[in-house]
């Protein structure tokens, strides 16, 4: 679990998106709600499958003021092929460093097997942490983005 916990304001932290793009938390603070999947090494079908449903539902996360990031273990071209393989529409970001995963108290890449997903409201509060099952739902997604509308009623502008 994360070192610190629900209702704790997440540090700042930033990785590079397969684009080349720098990605910052702070980018989104005040702005949007984000919903960080954290895909191990992305290479597990849990985590596929998670970032396709994601993936086909990105356009109600988008109009609920929130955006999506994939935060992918990387040793290698493990976010590329995760990329490559799903082509989210939202930024895959490369943990080379590990760093976002360590902060957030999530295990090693042979250790994660399915997503976990943590959901932050505007204000950059840590709302929601739900880890993926082995028996995930097909509706995960939806139960992710209804946190996030929860959050949008919770808080409004």
């Amino acid at each position: 679990m994360p070192q610190f916990a629900v209702g704790d304001i997440v540090p700042e932290f930033s990785l590079l998106s397969t684009a080349g793009a720098c990605i910052r938390v702070s980018d989104y603070r005040g702005r949007r709600n984000l919903v960080l999947v954290f895909c191990g090494t992305g290479s597990s079908a849990p985590v596929r499958d998670l970032v396709r449903q994601v993936s086909e539902q990105y356009p109600e996360f988008v109009a609920e003021e929130a955006e999506v990031l994939a935060l992918v273990h990387d040793a290698g071209d493990q976010a590329e092929d995760l990329d490559r393989g799903c082509n989210p529409p939202f930024p895959v970001l490369s943990d080379k460093s590990s760093h976002a995963h360590e902060l957030f108290g999530f295990p090693q890449p042979d250790q994660q097997s399915f997503p976990v997903i943590c959901v932050i409201d505007r204000f950059g509060e840590l709302r929601h942490v739900s880890p993926a099952a082995e028996s995930q739902r097909s509706d995960f997604a939806r139960g992710i983005l209804e946190w996030v509308r929860y959050i949008n009623l919770e808080c409004p502008e």
